[in-house]
């Protein structure tokens, strides 16, 4: 019996439609132009203390992770503390148009669920990402997109894929 035979074709397909998709369709609230406008005005607001919340969390970060001695005594309990914390900096990084940070604290939070997963604990690939966080604090980095720094962002790529040596 072939796939083609075993299709029904009096199969009913049905729309199903979540409370988000009702609540969306309401009438009332403000429109979508002017919502955008008003994350805008309020990202605007934020951005002077962004710079200093920012080296806050790369620094809270930072005193999160192990070091490779004490992380075999640590057990896998910091995994959770630093992927969270390198999670909100790529998210709010992004939102802040810090891209190149984003793009590296993605890359910390693909690390650490490795690790969570039975991956080797490797310093030398953590620190390498941690130093990268912290050039892009720089003043010539803070805007700059993962592709503007095309042979940094590649290093950054292949330093993950490779293997311990």
């Amino acid at each position: 019996m072939s796939g083609k035979d075993m299709v029904d074709d009096n199969a009913r397909e049905f729309y199903t439609e979540t409370n988000f998709q009702k609540q969306a369709r309401r009438p009332g609230g403000i429109a979508r132009d002017k919502a955008l406008k008003n994350a805008d005005a309020n990202i605007e607001i934020l951005k002077p203390g962004f710079e200093d919340w920012l080296d806050e969390e790369i620094n809270s970060l930072v005193q999160t992770i192990p070091d490779e001695e004490s992380s075999k005594f640590a057990g896998l309990s910091w995994i959770d503390a630093a992927d969270i914390n390198s999670q909100r900096l790529a998210d709010v990084a992004a939102t802040m148009d810090y891209q190149f940070t984003s793009f590296v604290a993605k890359n910390l939070s693909l690390i650490f669920d490795a690790i969570r997963h039975g991956s080797e604990y490797r310093s030398d690939v953590i620190t390498c990402h941690i130093n990268a966080l912290r050039l892009s604090r720089q003043q010539k980095y803070r805007k700059l997109r993962s592709e503007d720094l095309p042979e940094l962002s590649e290093g950054l790529r292949r330093i993950l894929e490779s293997p311990r040596s």
